[in-house]
């Protein structure tokens, strides 16, 4: 159930199918009822594409906190950025230090985000693997790259119903 609530695509892809089959069937036998059977298809279609809106399952949560946090460090919000870790954050002075020390001109998660929810833990947690990129200019010119493409491991916490950033790492390769 919940694949139909993540992405719109099972539901646009099965409602089509079913579409295409009634169609095929209106042709061959010529029915009003089968054209009221399609009419009902493409409303339970449409209707759960509007649930699939609505609802915001925890993994959509925890990528819009990912994507946020992006968007924060792009626009060089050091205290929005900083409002996103948690306040017992073994990186938070790391990260306040290198802040002050870039401009950052891009920031992406990319598109293979994997998420490991676990309820069970107190609070809960998300682990998340991704490939992200940063680019970024130094300031005072010390560090000689400007692009980092690596394969991160993020860990989150939720407080009060909402994510935040606990800890990251870089990741190791996944295992082919």
């Amino acid at each position: 159930m919940s694949t139909f609530l993540e992405s719109p695509w099972p539901t646009v892809m099965l409602g089509l199918a079913l579409e295409a089959i009634l169609a095929i069937v209106l042709v061959q036998i010529r029915r009003p009822t089968v054209v009221a059977l399609m009419i009902g298809v493409l409303a339970i279609t449409v209707g759960v594409l509007v649930v699939e809106r609505i609802v915001v399952t925890e993994n959509e949560d925890v990528e819009d906190m990912l994507d946020g946090l992006a968007g924060a460090l792009v626009s060089n919000d050091a205290a929005r950025t900083m409002a996103m870790f948690t306040a017992d954050s073994p990186r938070r002075n790391e990260v306040e230090a290198i802040l002050g020390r870039v401009t950052i001109r891009d920031a992406r998660v990319g598109g293979d985000l994997e998420i490991r929810l676990n309820k069970l833990t107190i609070p809960p947690s998300a682990t998340t693997y991704f490939t992200g990129r940063i680019d970024a200019k130094d300031n005072r010119g010390t560090i000689p790259y400007e692009h980092l493409i690596r394969r991160f491991k993020v860990t989150l916490h939720r407080y009060n119903g909402r994510w935040q950033l606990y800890d990251y790492a870089e990741a190791d390769r996944p295992k082919k």
